[in-house]
């Protein structure tokens, strides 16, 4: 059965994802964001859940300039119960700023899905070589379903300033109580 609690982490079954009641917090790109600095790979030290998430480890982004688009593709592993791999997963796509005023505002696309027309991927504050701060919100007539991240360059290691931005994320209107450690140990092929 499911169970539905706005305003917080909203549960379908197993599948969990953060809600709220009212508009999408409001955050916006990093100003004066360069792309060229933000590629490469990255590794989730901390997310929000996300059903398209559940159960995935060891969680990487890599991301490729090529031109005004960036080349997306994301990794993660699945494991059983006792920690053995069951599989690797992964999912490519592309993303590009809607307004080159807000680079650090992206849309993102996985497949052959059609482009979003709003900025569902926000980098939200990045030093490039050690942490990233990403966002992302999906507005319906009365809540909003939110999705956060905070990548490091080095798996496991979390930034040395990680409570001011849980702090900058807080003063924003962000719930970090839904931040969950992602475990980045035992990994293939590291």
């Amino acid at each position: 059965m499911a169970v539905l609690q706005l305003g917080s982490v909203t549960a379908f079954g197993r599948w969990k994802m953060v809600s709220a009641f009212g508009r999408c917090p409001p955050i916006t790109g990093l100003d004066g964001f360069d792309a060229a600095q933000y590629v490469g790979t990255w590794y989730e030290y901390e997310r929000f859940p996300a059903p398209f998430q559940y159960g995935v480890d060891c969680s990487t982004a890599t991301y490729t300039a090529d031109g005004d688009t960036i080349g997306v593709r994301n990794q993660g592993t699945i494991r059983d119960r006792t920690g053995n791999v069951l599989r690797n997963v992964s999912a490519e796509g592309s993303a590009v700023a809607l307004d080159f005023a807000k680079p650090a505002e992206l849309a993102v696309t996985f497949g052959e899905g059609p482009r979003s027309d709003r900025p569902n991927y926000i980098v939200q504050d990045t030093d490039y070589t050690n942490y990233a701060v990403v966002f992302s919100c999906r507005q319906f007539p009365f809540w909003n379903t939110q999705f956060a991240w905070i990548l490091t360059r080095v798996p496991g290691v979390a930034p040395s300033n990680l409570d001011e931005l849980k702090r900058n994320l807080t003063a924003a209107g962000l719930d970090v109580r839904n931040f969950s450690v992602v475990d980045q140990s035992g990994c293939p092929g590291r």
